[in-house]
C-alpha cells in the first residue's frame, strides 16, 4: 500500500534519494508530498502555493521511480495534492508538462485536467537542487476545478 504524506525534516534524509528539484527548505512557498512504500520513497510532487503561471496552486516536479510507474503512484500523489489544495480553500489547481510528454498529458487528462491554453517556452540554463541543466522545451499548462472532487482518502492510496 502506498502512503502519501507531507515531507518532514524527519523524513528528509530518506526522501532525498529522490530528485527533489524544487526543494529549498521547509517554507510557505510550497509543500512536497512524498509517496512511500513502507520505508522506501517511490515518488513525489511539489505543490507551489504562490507565484504560479495560472495564479492557482500548481503541482510541479512530479516524479515516480521508474519501476513504480503505471502502478497508481502518480494518481495517488495528485489526489492527495488536490485534497490539500481544496483543504486550504482553493477552487482550482494546475500543473504543467513538456509539450512532448504524451504519457503525462494522458495521465492528467484521465485525472480530469483540461488544457488551459497556456504554453511557455523555456530555453537556457536553469538551476535545480542537483545542479544546472540546459533546457530547450515548450511547457503546456492544464487546470482542474476542485469543486467536482469527491473527498479524497487523505493519506493512503
Amino acid at each position: 500500500m502506498i502512503d502519501v504524506r507531507e515531507l518532514t525534516e524527519r523524513d528528509f534524509a530518506r526522501a532525498s534519494a529522490l530528485p527533489l528539484h524544487r526543494f529549498d527548505g521547509f517554507t510557505e512557498r510550497g509543500t512536497y508530498l512524498v509517496a512511500w512504500d513502507g520505508d522506501e520513497p517511490v515518488g513525489h510532487v511539489f505543490t507551489a502555493w504562490r507565484d504560479t503561471e495560472l495564479g492557482v496552486p500548481e503541482l510541479q516536479d512530479m516524479y515516480v521511480v521508474p519501476d513504480r510507474r503505471n502502478a497508481g503512484v502518480g494518481t495517488a500523489l495528485v489526489a492527495v495534492a488536490e485534497g490539500l489544495a481544496r483543504d486550504r480553500g482553493h477552487e482550482r489547481c494546475s500543473l504543467s508538462t513538456s509539450a512532448t510528454n504524451g504519457a503525462a498529458q494522458r495521465l492528467y487528462e484521465r485525472l480530469g485536467y483540461e488544457a488551459a491554453g497556456v504554453e511557455r517556452r523555456v530555453e537556457g540554463t536553469i538551476e535545480v537542487r542537483g545542479g544546472t541543466i540546459e533546457v530547450d522545451d515548450t511547457i503546456v499548462y492544464f487546470a482542474k476545478s476542485l469543486s467536482i472532487l469527491r473527498p479524497p482518502v487523505r493519506r493512503r492510496a
